[in-house]
């Protein structure tokens, strides 16, 4: 049965792919598919990592929880630090070399983390591979490369790109991990890169003149519409990466005697799978994308709500996690491509880097304070984990109040 959910997922997002695909240019197509696959096989193998590194990496010579936190955060916060140096060289050399430089990075430190024997030296391949941050400079060569009409729809294929590297990488990581070790993931990322890495080199589309344009600074402008969408970028990531954080944890201390997470995150991914993409591709060509940012906001409320009133029942979970997913999906499938009208297509990658920053900062604070705050279970007893989802709901109210551009009047 798992198999065959995990199979019928894989064939939904190939007929998705082939049937957009179908409707682009030969650029487009290009351009889509190469971002979504280096973006993909390298998030892949850190999506392997997330449900178990905190158990795993306790256990190197010289560790504690403290460090094995620092291991875990510290890629985010080396991203976050290196996404605007790496857009504004990418504006003057061209995407193509920055790429290959962040990936030669993500690869370099995959390496050190397979050989590390001490937490110490994991945390130095961490931040490695945190500095390779080619986030901002893959959006900005897909923004350049699809045509408005299309491009919404292209960040909706690398979302259900990385969508499948979650669901592929929640899956077989726990299940690499038992039958060989945990290093032997980080061996699995380096391989990734180097994949990425001929990828690139071979496919990745490049600007004619790009690295000959010149750059004034003065171009671009943090206005009141760019900062909108850079906070939304940071309460999307703060939520996620709560919710990430205490959803298995809420399965783990519900009444079920053996939950089987990868099954789990199967189901509740699904519905997103299928409906976000052709609802977005529908509300794209009737010029309504700011409906399915309401509708976003609607569904995240309506499945945090649903378990604060109905507290965490097996049926409630399930019903949570679906809610959640179908409203984290339209955002981030259309928040990417509304910063991309805001910012002139010179400046693009300089203009995306503060987006991950400000997602990256997200994530690492999101990540911290949770961790924090659901420790504290262990005395204070259940009514933490609705703290922790009553806070979510909060953030998510205070984020509709900023709320985000409109997205019909810089079409």
């Amino acid at each position: 049965m798992n198999l065959f959910l995990e199979l019928s997922i894989l064939v939904l997002f190939y007929d998705i792919f082939h049937l957009t695909l179908m409707s682009f240019t030969t650029i487009e197509k290009k351009a889509t598919t190469v971002v979504s696959l280096i973006l993909s096989l390298r998030l892949l193998g850190l999506f392997m990592l997330l449900p178990i590194f905190s158990i795993y990496a306790i256990e190197y010579e010289s560790s504690s929880i403290f460090l094995a936190g620092i291991a875990i955060g510290i890629y985010s916060l080396a991203q976050a630090i290196m996404q605007v140096p790496l857009a504004y060289l990418s504006d003057k050399l061209g995407r193509k070399k920055i790429v290959l430089f962040g990936l030669f990075l993500f690869t370099i430190g995959s390496l050190i983390c397979f050989f590390s024997s001490n937490i110490n030296m994991l945390i130095i391949g961490r931040i490695i591979q945190g500095c390779g941050a080619i986030s901002s400079v893959g959006v900005a060569t897909l923004s350049e490369n699809t045509s408005k009409d299309n491009r919404a729809s292209a960040f909706t294929i690398v979302g259900l790109s990385v969508g499948i590297a979650f669901v592929i990488g929640f899956l077989i990581g726990p299940i690499i991990s038992s039958i060989f070790n945990f290093r032997i993931l980080f061996l699995l990322l380096f391989f990734f890169g180097i994949l990425a890495i001929v990828t690139t080199i071979i496919f990745y589309p490049e600007k004619i003149n790009t690295s000959h344009d010149k750059i004034d600074k003065k171009e671009f402008r943090f206005s009141k519409d760019i900062i909108k969408i850079y906070l939304a970028s940071f309460m999307l990531s703060l939520i996620l990466s709560i919710f990430l954080f205490i959803y298995p944890l809420f399965w783990q201390s519900s009444q079920s005697s053996e939950v089987n997470l990868s099954l789990v995150y199967l189901i509740i991914f699904l519905p997103a799978a299928i409906f976000i993409y052709p609802s977005i591709r529908y509300l794209e060509k009737k010029n309504k994308i700011d409906l399915a940012i309401m509708s976003g906001w609607v569904l995240l409320l309506i499945g945090f709500i649903y378990f604060l009133l109905l507290g965490s029942s097996e049926m409630t979970l399930y019903i949570l996690g679906t809610f959640f997913f179908l409203g984290i999906t339209i955002f981030q499938s259309v928040l990417p491509s509304l910063l991309s009208l805001y910012v002139s297509e010179k400046m693009r990658a300089t203009g995306t880097g503060p987006y991950y920053i400000f997602s990256f900062l997200g994530h690492a604070i999101g990540s911290i304070s949770a961790g924090y705050i659901y420790s504290k279970e262990l005395v204070l007893g259940q009514p933490v984990s609705f703290i922790l989802i009553l806070a979510i709901t909060l953030i998510l109210v205070v984020w509709m109040k900023i709320g985000v551009p409109n997205y019909q009047k810089r079409l």
